[in-house]
């Protein structure tokens, strides 16, 4: 219970001051983070709608990052499942060369196509050459042996 300046007890129905400046954002000139910038009445040159479209050099559309994660997901699943199919496999060689050959094959086979990622991204520029490489890297780097069951 408040009491007013009449001595009474009551309930306050109107709204304190403190209230009042809770509700507010104070006055506009404390706030440091607020800056006003001139406003350009003149009217804007007439550009093209295609510059408006174009991104900044280095940016991709959303369509080439989903593109990208989607092959990226598509190319790691072939390296895992080429290590499984691989794993399964103990071939007995009767020379070293032989031996050293398989072991080197297995393990290109099961990097291949998170080298083929990277190379990739790091050889082609255009977002068509990326494409038709990731697609090429698709055909070549299927993991038969784990897709037809003859290794596992």
């Amino acid at each position: 219970m408040t009491r007013d300046a009449r001595g009474d007890d009551s309930r306050a129905t109107t709204h304190d001051d403190s209230d009042e400046e809770a509700l507010s954002w104070g006055p506009v000139g404390s706030d440091t983070s607020y800056l006003e910038t001139p406003v350009d009445d003149t009217p804007a040159a007439a550009s093209d709608s295609d510059d408006d479209d174009e991104l900044p050099e280095g940016v991709m559309s959303s369509t080439m990052l989903v593109v990208h994660g989607v092959f990226g997901a598509i190319l790691l699943l072939f390296t895992i499942a080429w290590l499984k199919s691989i794993g399964n496999v103990a071939p007995s060689f009767d020379s070293g060369l032989a031996s050293a050959m398989w072991t080197l094959g297995t393990w290109l086979a099961v990097a291949g196509p998170a080298i083929w990622f990277v190379g990739t991204i790091l050889l082609t520029t255009s977002s068509r050459a990326r494409v038709v490489s990731f697609v090429i890297g698709v055909v070549v780097l299927v993991p038969w042996p784990f897709l037809i069951g003859v290794l596992s």
